[in-house]
């Protein structure tokens, strides 16, 4: 594993740990974040996206 999908293993143990230990409601849009930035960074393996280079033709 690479670097950027252990962070994203982290990221994703944090949220759902937080999750289940706050009872607040304030907490849900943390949370979402963490899980989603999580298993996006666990799928994609990269933070920036790939640009598309255009040729002139």
């Amino acid at each position: 594993m690479n670097r950027i999908r252990i962070i994203g293993l982290i990221m994703l143990i944090i949220g759902i740990i937080l999750q289940f230990s706050f009872e607040n409601d304030g907490t849900d849009f943390l949370t979402g974040l963490l899980v989603g930035g999580g298993i996006g960074l666990l799928i994609t393996g990269q933070i920036k996206s790939k640009k598309k280079s255009h040729s002139d033709v």
